[in-house]
């Protein structure tokens, strides 16, 4: 393989070659790429970190694994007791959440048609802001997300002239946006094209539901685009009519656009052409440690809140087999066996042959070391979210604050101006199918400011207003800005509220402060 080697090189790009090499022979239109292969691990981790609890359960020994020698029974018991915590969608919502402080908006020459488009991006009654924090989501939970800006135009039937503007409009005929998931994502495809690159080809899986009556059944679905070597891309629908048969194309066309209208979404380090290192993976692994740190806190718990009973100078009974009635798993119990429920049998340890009963439990100390590992797992995961998911006790210096949410900050202004890029994109896209100029942009807040850090700045700021470095004003818009004040705090009625209450005047007798006139207070709300 050293000739294979020396063409390719080495790393990453050499392990997709190689993990290129076991695509079955007999390939169709759901063979995944060497980019899919090697992230099927890794998003189904995520996926099922993300889902919460049933899903690490059903994982069972994927992720609590099982000790040696441990019986079917006492795994499951030891299975379902082990706590799970939600720390991990919880930091996501937590970083995820500070781009959309302020909604994402259309801005630049917005037409009408693409103002009632923002409105409405997927055809589902979602608007562009709520569109794009579900993408903003997924892209930093997975690394990647797409977006394909599609559209539902109406092909006529051979004998069928092509339906006029004014018709498709009326038929409500228009482009929508729709979110790919990484984990539904066969193959992606690019090339170089008049001095850019563009998307040569792409597959995704998709799974439609069939009712028939009352009845409901699922059906296996690719949906495969290609760009020829003219430039112009053609669609295909892939159907598995039945387990085991082979797909079958159900539909096909061409796109009367130039392009593949495909967004990819990134905010992992990427590794292929859509392969990545999720940003977050590190931290979905190290809520995986929390939850075993969390299940031997609770067996330690179990065991010592539980001791086991010794009888000193009596014979054990007879062994006895027993059948677990739910897996059918026979056991003896003809070794030593401690915890809960269990009691040990010795001989006697003197001369006299005397019995004696006494209670043995796990070490206090000990005990109380294992009950503070959950704890240091967890700190270390605040470090990493780049946020405390709760406020620690003790001291924290604010310049280590600072530090971590610097580093948070630096990453979502990256995240949010790739969001920015790709939305300007799917916009670009719309536009086309629009057949109007691309004169529309996103407006996606990148303004981050550290939130523990807030307090010390605001005093900061403060004392620079005191010796009149900065205005009032400005200093009321920091304090907005770093959140400080409520989003919905109005400048101007807070000077007027001032002038009252420097005038001794109630709110319920207004006055302009210009002249000092009293003034009507339905025009003061007005």
């Amino acid at each position: 393989m050293a000739w294979l080697s020396n063409l390719l090189g080495r790393g990453e790009r050499f392990v997709a070659s190689v993990g290129a090499q076991v695509v079955k022979q007999s390939a169709g239109p759901d063979t995944p790429s060497a980019d899919t292969t090697c992230m099927v691990d890794q998003w189904r981790l995520i996926s099922d970190v993300m889902e919460g609890n049933d899903a690490i359960k059903a994982g069972a020994e994927r992720y609590l694994p099982r000790f040696a020698r441990e019986s079917e029974q006492k795994y499951r018991r030891r299975l379902a007791d082990a706590p799970w915590r939600p720390i991990f969608p919880s930091a996501v919502e937590s970083l995820t959440s500070r781009p959309f402080a302020k909604p994402v908006t259309v801005e630049g020459k917005v037409s009408t048609e693409m103002k009632a488009f923002a409105t409405d991006v997927d055809m589902l009654g979602n608007n562009i802001n709520v569109f794009s924090r579900g993408i903003f989501n997924d892209g930093v939970t997975f690394g990647v997300v797409g977006i394909f800006v599609d559209f539902n135009r109406v092909i006529p039937g051979p004998d069928t002239e092509p339906l006029s503007l004014a018709e498709e409009k009326e038929l409500g005929v228009r482009p929508f946006w729709v979110k790919i998931r990484p984990q539904d994502f066969l193959d992606v495809r690019t090339d170089a094209r008049n001095g850019k690159q563009v998307i040569t080809h792409a597959r995704w899986r998709e799974c439609a539901a069939v009712h028939d009556g009352f009845a409901e059944a699922f059906v296996e679905r690719v949906r495969h685009f290609e760009l020829d070597d003219a430039g112009k891309p053609h669609w295909k629908l892939w159907e598995k009519p039945a387990k085991g048969a082979d797909y079958v194309v159900i539909a096909e066309g061409d796109l009367t656009i130039a392009e593949i209208p495909l967004v990819l979404f990134f905010t992992g380090r990427r590794k292929g052409t859509f392969a990545v290192k999720p940003p977050l993976y590190d931290l979905a692994i190290m809520s995986l440690e929390h939850y075993r740190a969390m299940a031997r806190s609770t067996e330690i718990e179990n065991f010592s809140g539980w001791p086991t009973l010794v009888g000193v100078g009596m014979a054990a009974p007879d062994p006895k087999t027993t059948t677990d009635a739910s897996t059918g798993e026979r056991e003896t119990a003809s070794q030593i066996e401690i915890g809960p429920g269990i009691t040990l049998f010795a001989p006697p340890s003197g001369a006299d042959g005397k019995t004696d009963w006494k209670i043995i439990g796990p070490d206090a100390a000990l005990v109380a070391e294992v009950a503070k590992s959950p704890e240091r797992v967890m700190d270390e995961f605040r470090r990493l979210a780049m946020e405390p998911m709760v406020q620690k006790s003790g001291n924290v210096t604010a310049t280590a604050s600072a530090i971590d949410n610097s580093r948070a900050h630096s990453a979502i202004e990256a995240w949010s101006c790739a969001l920015k890029d790709s939305l300007d994109q799917a916009l670009m896209f719309t536009s086309m199918w629009l057949a109007q100029s691309d004169q529309v942009t996103a407006n996606v807040s990148t303004d981050f400011v550290a939130m523990v850090g807030s307090t010390e700045e605001a005093k900061v700021i403060a004392d620079a207003q005191k010796r009149s470095v900065l205005s009032a004003k400005t200093e009321r818009a920091e304090l907005k800005r770093r959140s400080i004040l409520a989003p919905d705090w109005d400048e101007d009625q807070e000077e007027l509220q001032i002038a009252l209450e420097r005038e001794g005047l109630e709110p319920e007798e207004p006055f302009n402060p210009v002249n000092g006139d009293l003034i009507p207070f339905e025009r003061v709300a007005s």
